[in-house]
């Protein structure tokens, strides 16, 4: 049957009419300074990166994807949702790492009907997240910004759902910049909200991966430019950065120019120059995001 919230439970299920067309509207957060030391003595002050979250609708209902970090980000991204003026059924977590699920709570909070989702494989690597040292970690990075109460989504075991008929496809892409990441591919018009696997115009958290790593990553990158989508919106970019299918390859392109000059930099410095001066228009010139994250 199917279950609440549009949520397909069974392979089985006869599919509800479509509702004519879906839309698709982002809302991105702009990059935010940080409490503490960056890694290395260079790059900018440390900050974070803008990130994205991702409204999906038809005529009634709708579909977010990612729920940002803070309480005023996800404050003001629940006043954006509200705009639409549709019933909010289902909110997809795409993978592990907080800046796309802190903010969970404050949304179910003012959305009571919606039911927060994350694929199994991925939900297991969030739970690092609610462990006290993370928790304080991010806490002390974003002082009197993290919601009080921090929600888990529950666990999804289907590989798809629908939104008023349309069929949306979970794709899981195991290790891309942290384990068991997803991106969610809406057929019916051609969309991919790709999660963490995708940047767009901003730079990429590489401080994370090994060459192993990044080759995976890069597969998934190619599973991503198979679908032949026509919007991919990435899980951050630069403010204004059109949500083209073009950042599956520029993706794939930093990937490569990081892999090829890491192997031949006599320093961290000088490998962070040389990405800079390649991709010199890209936001959030951090160090943290190519040699780890901060400690406050």
């Amino acid at each position: 049957m199917c279950g609440t919230n549009g949520l397909k439970e069974s392979a089985g299920v006869t599919m509800p009419a479509a509702s004519s067309t879906l839309s698709v509207n982002v809302f991105t957060a702009p990059g935010k300074p940080m409490v503490g030391e960056r890694p290395k003595p260079f790059g900018e002050p440390l900050g974070f990166d803008p990130s994205t979250s991702t409204l999906i609708y038809g005529d009634h209902d709708a579909v977010l994807v990612d729920a940002m970090t803070t309480v005023a980000e996800a404050e003001a991204l629940a006043n954006w949702i509200a705009l639409h003026n549709r019933n909010l059924e289902t909110i997809y977590i795409t993978h592990a790492h907080f800046d796309h699920f802190y903010g969970l709570g404050v949304l179910l909070d003012r959305f009571p009907g919606a039911r927060a989702i994350a694929a199994p494989k991925a939900l297991e690597a969030m739970k690092a997240s609610f462990t006290p040292t993370v928790e304080r970690l991010a806490r002390q990075l974003f002082p009197g910004q993290v919601p009080t109460r921090l929600v888990s989504p529950e666990p999804y075991e289907q590989d798809t759902f629908t939104l008023e008929g349309h069929e949306l496809r979970i794709i899981e892409q195991g290790r891309t910049d942290c384990p068991d990441s997803t991106s969610l591919y809406v057929p019916s018009i051609g969309l991919v909200v790709a999660g963490d696997v995708v940047y767009n115009q901003c730079r990429m958290y590489v401080g994370d991966t090994t060459p192993e790593s990044r080759r995976n990553w890069i597969a998934a990158l190619d599973r991503l430019a198979a679908l032949n989508p026509s919007m991919v919106v990435a899980g951050h970019k630069k403010p204004g950065a059109p949500d083209s299918p073009a950042a599956i390859q520029e993706t794939k392109r930093y990937l490569e120019d990081f892999d090829r000059l890491q192997r031949v930099a006599a320093s961290d410095q000088e490998l962070f120059d040389q990405m800079t001066e390649l991709y010199p228009h890209w936001v959030a010139n951090q160090s943290w995001l190519m040699f780890g994250f901060p400690q406050p």
